[in-house]
């Protein structure tokens, strides 16, 4: 199944894919692919790849070649490691394409049309991270920080940090600009401060730029492990490449037992094709809703410690068990002394 797209004013989609047969890279790209072109059948889509991914993507890898338009080879300086090779072409990606684009992450899957998204009213825009200003976040301050620690920019004026998972860009003068930007911050990031994050360094373009970057429609984004405001509507559901604890067990899509099958198969089952059908209800029962101040506790040391204690069952958990039953034993009693 090849598409042919001539119309170079049309909407593109785009991806950045750095992978070798020992990641999962590849296999979440397929399935992200693989649910866009179920949704948007007319939509040009381009894969921005190194070389070495490019000569990867035969037999087995070849899969993915069959709902994309075009695998474009980007020359990426060899002595990079692939995380900087992927964010190298990231922050540079509006360089490489014409016309209007709307960047995917691999991590993502398409739940409906995203044609729409062209009639956003901006040059850039994009999805604030965790569908909240920093002054909500958890991590607002330690955003703040490590932006202040990386580029000694004081940010504490700023209140919007955006995801850079789904991007919508147009082809204006001052899209390149902001890109030529971002690209220098993240070298900055990524080889004088040993942080190789993306995010950080768009936050200080977006301000160096004018705050070119407005507010994208979150079902074009929906981060379903922070928020489940958008997920009726969504159209992206992006499901997080991240140490979050305990993600595995809200959805199959955070496991990587079902990309190590496509690894094996090296095309996507029919069982997990009707999972990205339903990717809307694709989560596990029970699944229980978590407040902010429950998040707050598991995001402290202590919190993520009896939790990571608890799932291995350790010694540690054991006490912490014995301590609080001994605990529950004595406030019982007094309890019942009392009335």
């Amino acid at each position: 199944m090849i598409f042919y797209h001539q119309d170079t004013d049309m909407l593109t989609a785009v991806y950045v894919l750095i992978s070798n047969d020992k990641d999962l890279y590849y296999e979440q790209a397929l399935l992200s692919a693989y649910s866009l072109r179920l949704h948007n059948k007319d939509l040009k889509v381009v894969i921005l790849v190194d070389n070495a991914t490019d000569i990867s993507l035969t037999g087995k890898r070849a899969e993915i070649r069959k709902y994309v338009d075009e695998v474009k080879v980007v020359d990426v300086p060899k002595e990079y490691t692939p995380k900087e090779r992927s964010r190298y072409i990231k922050t540079r990606f509006r360089n490489y394409l014409k016309g209007k684009l709307v960047f995917l992450d691999t991590d993502t899957i398409v739940s409906g049309e995203i044609s729409d998204i062209e009639k956003t009213k901006a040059s850039i825009a994009c999805v604030l991270d965790y569908h909240a200003n920093l002054d909500s976040l958890i991590d607002g301050p330690n955003i703040r920080k490590r932006v202040k620690s990386i580029f000694n920019i004081d940010v504490s004026g700023e209140n919007q940090y955006f995801n850079s998972g789904v991007m919508y860009v147009d082809d204006v003068p001052e899209a390149y600009s902001f890109f030529k930007s971002w690209h220098e911050y993240w070298k900055i990031a990524a080889f004088k401060k040993g942080q190789c994050f993306d995010q950080p360094a768009m936050m200080v373009a977006n301000r160096d730029n004018g705050h070119i970057i407005q507010a994208l429609n979150g079902i074009y984004n929906c981060q379903i492990l922070t928020s489940i405001q958008y997920l009726y509507n969504a159209r992206i559901i992006h499901f997080f490449n991240n140490q979050w604890l305990g993600k595995e067990e809200f959805s199959p899509f955070f496991r990587d037992s079902m990309y190590m099958d496509v690894k094996e198969l090296g095309y996507i089952p029919d069982k997990t094709k009707d999972l990205i059908k339903e990717c809307k209800s694709a989560f596990f029962s029970p699944t229980y809703f978590t407040c902010i101040d429950q998040l707050k506790f598991i995001s402290t040391l202590v919190g993520a410690t009896c939790y990571t204690s608890y799932k291995k069952n350790s010694l540690l958990y054991k006490v912490l068990r014995t301590i609080c039953k001994f605990r529950y034993g004595v406030i019982k009693v007094l309890l019942k002394k009392k009335n």
